[in-house]
């Protein structure tokens, strides 16, 4: 999974990627604002680490997933909205969106279009998003009504196609969800080829003064962080990390919160599997079924899945290991149409 970090010039978005690289042990090079950076960091899971100290495993895998810094986007005029146009690819191959934003004060950091005002810079970010996906929309428009007009083999599916993007651009002018004007699957199929910039999960990242900071005041849409701090924290070795963040009156870094954070909205969980020789977290959507799962580990076990050990992480710490998990009734064998939760740990039995 990729997440796109966007923001306008001086928002904190290299110095934030900068801070989870250094996190999880590996250094990224941001001292060229103009050129994208790219991070991959490991998901914090600490039931990954009790499942590799419980069965002495050779390797602990966690989860992965990459951040994409995408240089400043200057909207203040046509010249900085014609440089924003090259960042669009990125975005639409990513599968998020975060809008880092300034809300800090440092006079030694020019302050973007004169003003600090998170909020103002989230909707202009929004709104060019929105004139992208319609510019797309449009010029879709264009090419099928030219097509249309041609005795075809496949007129009638391009009409039906013509048809949806005026319903697309008509909503995308309006502002109203595209999803209010897809009628069924297959056109859901067409819109998802688009990649629409308003359609992607967002969330918002407030780059604010430490005196601001309260992981209390953290939302589903919104994450409170100082990424000049995180900067600082990921630089300390872990125990004086714990009496960094305990002085802030945090209980965990800002990027552990806003990893957590990106899971929630992309509606992502993590299942575990473990042998003798590793432990491992896998990332799977939300109301994934079992035999799903098993494809993300290897065809082979979707090819021939036969069922689906599973027990909680919860019941397996309880009892201490999967005999006596075994012995306390805990582990079910589940069918291809079990839904995965966050959480299990599963054996695949199949056969090939």
């Amino acid at each position: 999974m990729r997440v796109a970090l966007v923001g306008p010039p001086q928002s904190g978005k290299s110095t934030l990627l900068a801070a989870i690289a250094a996190a999880g042990g590996s250094r990224v090079d941001v001292s060229r604002p103009d050129q994208p950076h790219l991070a991959a960091t490991k998901v914090p899971d600490p039931r990954v680490d009790w499942l590799a100290d419980t069965y002495h495993t050779t390797k602990c895998i966690h989860a992965e997933l990459e951040f994409l810094d995408l240089p400043g986007i200057d909207l203040s005029d046509e010249a900085g909205r014609g440089r924003a146009k090259h960042h669009w690819p990125g975005m639409r191959q990513s599968d998020m969106i975060v809008f880092v934003v300034r809300a800090f004060t440092d006079d030694t950091t020019a302050v973007h279009r004169g003003r600090v005002d998170p909020a103002a810079d989230v909707e202009e970010l929004r709104q060019e998003m929105l004139f992208a996906d319609l510019e797309q929309v449009t010029a879709r428009i264009d090419k099928l009504a030219r097509a249309v007009k041609k005795p075809t083999p496949n007129r009638d599916e391009q009409q039906r196609e013509l048809d949806l993007m005026q319903r697309l651009a008509e909503a995308l002018e309006n502002e109203q969800p595209v999803t209010d004007v897809i009628a069924n699957e297959t056109e859901a199929k067409i819109v998802r080829t688009f990649a629409l910039l308003s359609r992607m999960p967002t969330l918002v990242v407030v780059n604010c003064d430490e005196d601001q900071l309260d992981a209390a005041s953290d939302s589903p849409e919104t994450v409170r962080l100082s990424a000049r701090i995180e900067r600082e924290i990921a630089e300390l070795d872990a125990e004086d990390r714990q009496a960094f963040l305990a002085d802030l009156g945090l209980t965990s870094s800002a990027k552990d919160r806003l990893i957590r954070a990106c899971y929630r909205r992309l509606d992502l969980i993590s299942f575990l599997t473990h042998n003798d020789n590793e432990c491992r977290a896998w990332t799977i959507p939300a109301n994934t079924d079992a035999v799903t799962a098993a494809g993300r580990v290897h065809s082979d076990l979707a090819r021939g899945f036969i069922r689906a050990e599973t027990v909680a992480f919860d019941d397996l710490q309880a009892a201490g290991d999967e005999k006596l998990a075994r012995a306390a009734g805990k582990i079910r064998l589940e069918g291809k149409s079990y839904v995965v939760q966050d959480g299990d740990v599963i054996n695949f039995r199949f056969n090939v």
